[in-house]
C-alpha cells in the first residue's frame, strides 16, 4: 500500500510530499497513518532532518542503518521521523549513514532545488506538520 502525505514546515512557509510504501515496515506505516496528523518541532543532523519524540511506538521493523537519498524513516530509539536529504555527519563517501537502526516508511516527493531550498532554512526546533 501506498499513501501520499504532506510534510509542511510551517515556520519557513515551505511544503514536501512524501510517499509512504509499506512494503518495508508495515507496522510502522499503519502507526504513522494512524496517528496523523504528527506536530512536532525538526531538528537537523547534517542533511538529516528529524523530528522531537512523537506519539508513534513502534520496534525495529527491517531496520537499516544504510539508506538512500530521500529516504523518510521512523527511528525507533528516538520515536521520531527522518528526512534523509543527504549526508549525516558520519556518512562516508557515497553513503548516508543514521545513528542507530531507522524503519524506511517511504519516500519524499522532491527535486534537488526543493532541498537545498529547505535544507538551507530551517532551524533548530522550526515546526512541522505531517498530514
Amino acid at each position: 500500500m501506498k499513501k501520499q502525505i504532506r510534510v509542511i514546515f510551517q515556520d519557513i512557509k515551505k511544503e514536501i510530499s512524501v510517499e509512504l510504501d509499506d512494503s518495508h515496515s508495515p507496522k510502522t506505516v499503519q502507526k504513522i497513518i494512524e496517528n496523523l496528523p504528527i506536530e512536532v518541532s525538526i531538528h537537523r543532523w547534517g542533511d538529516e532532518l528529524y523530528t522531537e519524540k512523537t506519539k508513534i511506538e513502534e520496534e525495529t521493523e527491517n531496520a537499516k542503518i544504510k539508506v538512500n537519498l530521500f529516504d523518510v524513516a521512523y527511528w525507533p530509539e528516538g520515536k521520531a521521523l527522518c528526512l534523509f536529504l543527504g549526508p549525516t555527519p558520519i556518512s562516508k563517501a557515497g553513503e548516508i549513514l543514521t545513528y542507530s537502526p531507522v524503519n524506511v516508511v517511504g519516500k519524499i516527493i522532491a527535486d534537488n532545488n526543493e532541498k537545498k531550498d529547505i535544507l538551507i532554512k530551517i532551524k533548530d526546533g522550526d515546526r512541522v506538520v505531517f498530514k
